[in-house]
């Protein structure tokens, strides 16, 4: 469905330069990518760079197997986009949003954009300008969603919606990822629903990739080990991601680890996609960067 081959972006303003690096991975049909990372590691540039509003410096983006810039238009068509900036007229109200933008996607359906706007309580008569926050990513969601879009780039949309809403959005991109057609690519700081519904997490760090893989095949790579210190303090530093002693206990991620599992005074479990997060961030660059580069020679 979607193919990246060594994306590259500067971005430069009068304060800093920020760049992706040498972006590549690929999301299969029927799948769902969580895209994670912290504020600044580049999520919200690469979901720009693959829905247009910017330009990449070199590299491809392919939809479909189709050259993106090659068939821009036609490739536009194909998604459905929510980002953590609002594009829409603000002086439109939702009907006026409907048929106004509605107007350029050829399979635009008017009705089911209404329907979805019903879904999320919206009142499609108010302006843009006067909804809250998560209102109006309910209604880049409505649009998103009726427009027969076959790749759905989110950019942090759960951000401001309920838990009743966010719910909701779970279960809609459960279900469009069904028939096997469809895929979506999910930027969430929400740790916790990316662990219930994503098939690949794509881990980002100062605008690298520093891992696109099927969850189950990284988190099996990984182990949290808990016990003593000393006992803790003996694991190879290389394999650490990172360790945190506390008065009572010591805790650590660590690639591999299995072999500490027959050790019954220490408790070694696979981490979750929360448990990941944590350790890489509080890991530090350098030590996640070596990390990674291990875990790509180790499987290469």
């Amino acid at each position: 469905m979607l193919k990246v081959e060594h994306l590259n972006k500067t971005l430069s303003n009068k304060n800093n330069t920020f760049k992706l690096n040498n972006i590549s991975f690929t999301l299969p049909k029927g799948y769902i990518c969580g895209l994670m990372g912290e504020n600044g590691s580049g999520k919200s540039s690469l979901i720009k760079c693959l829905t247009g509003l910017y330009q990449p410096d070199n590299g491809n983006i392919f939809i479909q197997n189709m050259p993106f810039y090659k068939n821009e238009t036609k490739n536009k068509d194909m998604l459905g986009i929510v980002l953590d900036t609002n594009f829409y007229n603000q002086s439109f109200n939702l009907i006026q949003i409907g048929k106004y933008y509605g107007s350029l996607y050829n399979a635009f359906n008017y009705k089911q954009y209404l329907a979805y706007l019903s879904l999320f309580h919206l009142d499609s008569k108010k302006k843009f300008k006067h909804l809250s926050k998560g209102m109006k990513i309910k209604v880049q969601i409505s649009f998103a969603l009726s427009h027969n879009a076959k790749l759905f780039l989110f950019d942090e949309p759960e951000d401001g919606l309920d838990k009743d809403s966010r719910k909701e959005l779970v279960k809609i991109c459960t279900e469009l990822v069904s028939d096997g057609e469809k895929s979506v690519l999910l930027s969430s700081h929400i740790t916790e629903d990316l662990d219930r519904i994503a098939d690949y997490i794509g881990y980002m760090q100062n605008g690298n990739m520093l891992f696109f893989l099927p969850k189950d095949t990284l988190c099996n790579k990984f182990r949290i080990i808990k016990g003593e210190y000393y006992k803790l303090h003996n694991i190879p530093k290389g394999k650490i991601v990172y360790m945190e002693k506390d008065k009572y206990i010591t805790s650590a991620m660590v690639m591999g680890g299995n072999k500490y599992s027959s050790d019954k005074t220490l408790e070694v479990y696979k981490p979750c996609i929360s448990e990941f997060m944590y350790y890489f961030v509080k890991g530090g660059n350098e030590n996640a960067k070596n990390i990674a580069k291990d875990f790509i020679n180790i499987n290469s």
